[in-house]
């Protein structure tokens, strides 16, 4: 038997060890519900690349609005809700929402609390979880993922800004939809498959910048879907099965978070757009995302 010949039956023998595995391995049968909220940040952090500019939504007409918001997603009757809070700030949230629940502390203009401590007070749950990690992680370098320093550096500039063009114009369409409506109309849109691909788009592009020789646009994709990764991580370690969780976060998680759960076989995925509809049903199982 020659060499290629010997490659070949062994490949052949792999694929039907694989096949047979396959066969005989139950299929996988989720044990929890999630629903993924995606919204703009309430309070103005300031830290993404394109900022919503919110108003002040403790004032009455936005709180009108936020209220509607709650009683929609309170239909989905969650068990746990997750937000975009280190990990490490648990205690303090939790003392938080004890005294917001309790009346002896306003809600801040933050979504964690405009959104997650205000259902969560409302189906009287014993508090919000913290899911959130944001660091380098495996990354020492920081230069290695400073994408704009690689658009210099391979004479990229007029590809980058052909890019925030783009991304300038989706920006604009989001204020102009906060500026002219309500809060439940931006979260639709946040929230919409439309905004989403053009979301995950805009990240496909940043992974090209740089080179073969020099992939920081890619080194970053790395690091954003990590941190995705290990935020998804936090949720599943939070989640026990018969969950109905409910996850607040930047709207630009969305693809990411919605995909490891789809992915994982462990959550049925909810359609964030039908639980926001005005008529949509009270089921427990409105439908899955893929």
């Amino acid at each position: 038997m020659t060499r290629a010949s010997s490659l070949a039956m062994v490949a052949v023998l792999a694929f039907a060890g694989t096949a047979q595995a396959k066969d005989e391995a139950p299929a996988s049968t989720p044990v929890a519900d999630v629903l993924f909220l995606g919204s703009y940040h309430m309070a103005n952090h300031n830290r993404d690349v394109f900022n919503t500019k919110s108003d002040d939504v403790t004032q009455p007409k936005r709180q009108q609005e936020i209220a509607e918001i709650a009683r929609l997603v309170e239909r989905y009757k969650p068990t746990k809700i997750m937000v975009e809070i280190n990990t490490e700030k648990q205690d303090r949230i939790d003392q938080e929402f004890r005294e917001s629940c309790a009346g002896k502390r306003p809600l801040s203009r933050d979504e964690v609390e405009q959104l997650g401590y205000r259902i969560a007070c409302d189906m009287k749950l014993p508090g919000v979880i913290a899911v959130d990690w944001n660091d380098l992680g495996p990354i020492k370098d920081e230069d290695s993922v400073d994408y704009l320093k690689a658009v210099e550096r391979n004479g990229q500039q007029q590809i980058r800004a052909e890019d925030m063009r783009i991304g300038s114009a989706n920006a604009a369409a989001d204020q102009a939809v906060l500026d002219h409506g309500t809060i439940g109309d931006m979260l639709r849109r946040l929230n919409s498959r439309e905004w989403l691909t053009n979301n995950a788009r805009a990240y496909f592009h940043i992974g090209m910048y740089g080179s073969q020789a020099d992939p920081v646009g890619a080194n970053w994709i790395m690091l954003w879907q990590g941190r995705n990764l290990y935020i998804f991580n936090n949720i599943v370690r939070h989640t026990s099965p018969g969950d109905r969780v409910l996850v607040i976060y930047g709207a630009g998680h969305g693809n990411e978070l919605r995909r490891y759960a789809n992915d994982s076989g462990m959550y049925r995925v909810q359609d964030t757009e039908q639980w926001l509809g005005r008529n949509a049903p009270h089921s427990t199982a409105i439908g899955t995302t893929h």
